[in-house]
């Protein structure tokens, strides 16, 4: 009977190790196909590259948009 309580600790520890292994997994590859930056950011960096060139005034001050 104690054999298969501790086989049974056992296997709970090594299954609860893989879902977590699964887990951690899961939220690198979501971290991996984020883009590094909102889109709204990125839109709003075009409109403000836009309008200094608009106005003949560009500053360079915000990093420029990527075609």
């Amino acid at each position: 009977m104690m054999s298969n309580m501790a086989y049974s600790d056992v296997y709970v520890q090594m299954k609860v190790a893989e879902l977590m292994r699964e887990v951690e997994n899961d939220r690198l590859a979501d971290l991996a196909a984020k883009p590094g930056r909102p889109m709204r950011a990125r839109i709003a960096e075009w409109l403000v590259a836009i309008a200094e060139r608009i106005d003949n005034q560009p500053q360079g001050s915000i990093a420029h948009a990527e075609a």
